[in-house]
């Protein structure tokens, strides 16, 4: 960097600049009836809204990249688990009513990278823990899925 100075200081007014705009963007025009203490914090509010929007697209600079494995040991440790389908499929055996239409079906077995088949089978198996236990390749490719998916 030839002068970090110039750099700075033109980053500087630039993020000001985007800031403001922002800002005054977010906040809108004031409503009839608002009070002094609304309107401040109404513009409080999209200032700082408006900070971490410009800050996170200019200023802020992405954590360095992960391997492969350890990216997919991050998605491993907070991606739902197994466990919120297997409970899933118990309230909808407890009442049929919640399964839902077709295309609610259809979008939690993209959610979860299995066929709406499978779902529907999991919910028709007398034990649905069992049911994913026995079927745990599958598991285990539709995990692979939703992590790739994430990663793009």
């Amino acid at each position: 960097m030839e002068d970090p100075t110039a750099f700075f200081t033109d980053l500087g007014e630039e993020v000001q600049a985007q800031v403001s705009d922002l800002a005054r963007l977010l906040a809108g025009p004031d409503p009839a009836r608002e009070t002094y203490r609304e309107k401040v914090a109404r513009l409080q509010a999209a200032t700082r809204t408006a900070e971490e929007v410009v800050m996170a697209q200019l200023v802020w600079t992405p954590a360095p990249e992960l391997t492969l494995a350890e990216a997919r040991e991050e998605w491993e440790q907070t991606r739902p688990t197994d466990e919120a389908l297997i409970s899933w499929a118990e309230r909808i055996q407890d009442c049929p009513d919640l399964m839902g239409s077709t295309a609610e079906l259809e979008d939690k077995a993209r959610t979860w990278a299995v066929t709406p088949e499978f779902l529907t089978s999991l919910v028709a198996a007398p034990i649905p823990r069992k049911f994913l236990a026995e079927n745990q390749a599958t598991m285990a490719e539709a995990a692979t899925l939703r992590f790739l998916r994430e990663v793009r």
